[in-house]
């Protein structure tokens, strides 16, 4: 049976670009925990990883690949990276307004109806020209990528691009869309600090995924509970499925473990 193509997309890709004292590009392993969780798949099964360019170095990588993947080898591992090259302005705005202070913040519960953040003119911005542009230019690329692929499989990451998923899947309505999110997932509450708009946004296009993935049961029952509350939707909480339109949306606990070995490799060549 063939292997169906697996693309992975997240804001920080498995390696990060840069220059040696004497100018020559050097790679380095990318930093977080994604990327330790993820190199165990890739490990076994061909993929394309499409990232955001995060330093100078990466920017002046995507702008030579065109768009095109570049093939990296790190620890004995091969992979194929995309990366995106937002406005840098852009991406400030998504990073450090809107991804980490705010979406951040709600999910570990550091804001809620008492204690909310301010959304003025600086954050409405930072959501419409920052975070929703980052997730258009990677959701652009994502369905670029996939061009001409029969039954791609797309998997996306975290709390960075919850906008992506409903762009892909306006374009290509035969992808198969999985969504990881590596942070809790809170309840219902937590999420009313934010406009309505936005919320709608968010939870609209993680309802364009197949398959919503969490850590644990509790964040899994968090979600379900988002998408009865907030959105009213019909929700089948035995079976862990949200009805939304014609679709089923299925959400559920995948506790993600690591290769020990490959983790100290990496720790030592540090």
């Amino acid at each position: 049976m063939t292997e169906r193509p697996l693309t992975i997309v997240s804001n920080r890709g498995p390696a990060e670009f840069g220059l040696d004292e004497g100018g020559i590009r050097t790679v380095r392993r990318g930093g977080g925990g994604l990327v330790t969780a993820l190199s165990g798949l890739v490990s076994h099964r061909k993929a394309l990883w499409i990232a955001s360019a995060m330093s100078e170095e990466d920017v002046a990588v995507a702008s030579s690949a065109a768009g095109e993947p570049v093939e990296i080898e790190l620890d004995g591992v091969s992979y194929d990276v995309c990366l995106v090259a937002s406005d840098s302005v852009a991406y400030d705005r998504f990073y450090n307004v809107i991804a980490n202070p705010i979406l951040w913040f709600i999910q570990h519960y550091l804001w809620d109806l008492s204690n909310a953040p301010d959304i003025r003119r600086t954050e409405v911005e930072a959501w419409e020209s920052g975070y929703k542009v980052v997730n258009s230019d990677i959701a652009a690329q994502v369905v670029k990528s996939i061009e001409g692929q029969t039954d791609p499989v797309v998997m996306l990451h975290d709390y960075h691009l919850y906008t992506a998923p409903g762009q892909i899947r306006a374009q290509r309505p035969d992808a198969f869309l999985q969504f990881f999110v590596h942070i809790p997932w809170s309840q219902p509450d937590s999420w009313r600090v934010l406009p309505n708009s936005w919320r709608e946004e968010i939870y609209t296009s993680m309802l364009a995924n197949d398959i919503i993935g969490f850590h644990t049961t509790a964040y899994c029952r968090n979600f379900l509970q988002c998408c009865r509350e907030l959105m009213e939707l019909e929700v089948d909480w035995e079976r862990g499925a949200v009805i939304h339109g014609d679709r089923e949306i299925w959400v559920r606990a995948y506790p993600l473990s690591i290769d020990a070995d490959r983790m100290f490799r990496a720790a030592e060549s540090e």
